[in-house]
């Protein structure tokens, strides 16, 4: 058989856009963001939804994640994807929960604070309606958080850092809750950044829609230990001391874990070598 070669070239690769900066990507996310909350505080009434069972304002950052997906469609920022699957992040999602509730109910006895399990006839709504809402917001926050801003900053740092500044900004944002103090507000930051070390572990490596996905249903599995196991949670030291040292000591837990290319969620960061090698 005759080999016959051609020397013409191959037709030439398709070039990559060049991902958007990172610091226009947060600048923009963060102006649409700061102007849709108060525009969503002022629909809130007319919606007739208490707060006690959806927060509109949990879809600002939903907003600022749409506004940076139209401007830059497909040159957002993000760190190469390394892991896949949902079984393993999905159950271990379970025992972070249920970690939750162990730390709080810890801090509790500790305190001598008691916050009661959820009477379903004390809210608003129906709980179904409750549960569906508590889901759509927190999506409409994991949207943004970890749709965007998590994922471009791992781009320029480690994976813990990016996941410290993400629950600065979150917590931070979350300026209603200095009416009850600096140091309710204080600890409320802390306990977002906790939260955050734990998504971002959750989330390490993964694709975006993966990212949203899974810390959408943890973010909503929180907050349904917090509402159902301990309706009585208010705005007091206590209670956000409670929650601080729950979500710290997972998501710190976790962090070191992933440090130490052990995430119990199984994710990876790139960069990392697996355990073994």
């Amino acid at each position: 058989m005759t080999d016959v070669r051609s020397d013409r070239p191959g037709p030439a690769p398709t070039p990559t856009a060049a991902a958007a900066p990172v610091w226009a990507v947060l600048l923009v996310f963060v102006v649409v963001s700061a102007v849709a909350s108060p525009l969503l505080v002022a629909v809130q009434d007319p919606t007739g939804w208490p707060t006690s069972v959806i927060v509109l304002t949990q879809l600002a950052t939903a907003c600022g994640a749409l506004v940076v997906w139209a401007l830059w469609r497909g040159r957002v920022p993000a760190p190469a994807v390394t892991t896949r699957g949902w079984s393993r992040p999905s159950l271990v999602s379970l025992v972070a929960a249920a970690g939750v509730a162990g730390v709080v109910l810890l801090v509790a006895a500790l305190t001598g604070s008691r916050w009661p399990v959820l009477d379903p006839a004390m809210l608003p709504a129906p709980l179904a309606v409750v549960l569906v809402l508590q889901l759509v917001g927190a999506a409409g926050e994991e949207v943004g958080w970890r749709g965007v801003v998590q994922p471009a900053l791992e781009t320029r740092l480690r994976l813990v850092p990016a996941a410290v500044v993400t629950g600065l900004l979150f917590g931070l944002g979350h300026l209603h809750v200095a009416a009850a103090g600096p140091v309710v507000y204080g600890l409320f930051v802390v306990a977002a950044v906790g939260l955050s070390l734990l998504l971002a572990t959750l989330t390490a490596g993964r694709g975006v829609g993966q990212r949203v996905v899974l810390a959408t249903v943890l973010h909503w599995l929180v907050n349904l230990v917090l509402l159902i196991g301990f309706s009585g949670g208010d705005e007091s030291v206590p209670w956000m001391l409670a929650t601080a040292a729950a979500t710290v000591s997972l998501g710190a837990g976790c962090a070191v874990l992933a440090s130490r290319g052990r995430n119990p969620f199984g994710g990876r960061p790139p960069g990392t070598t697996p355990p073994g090698r």
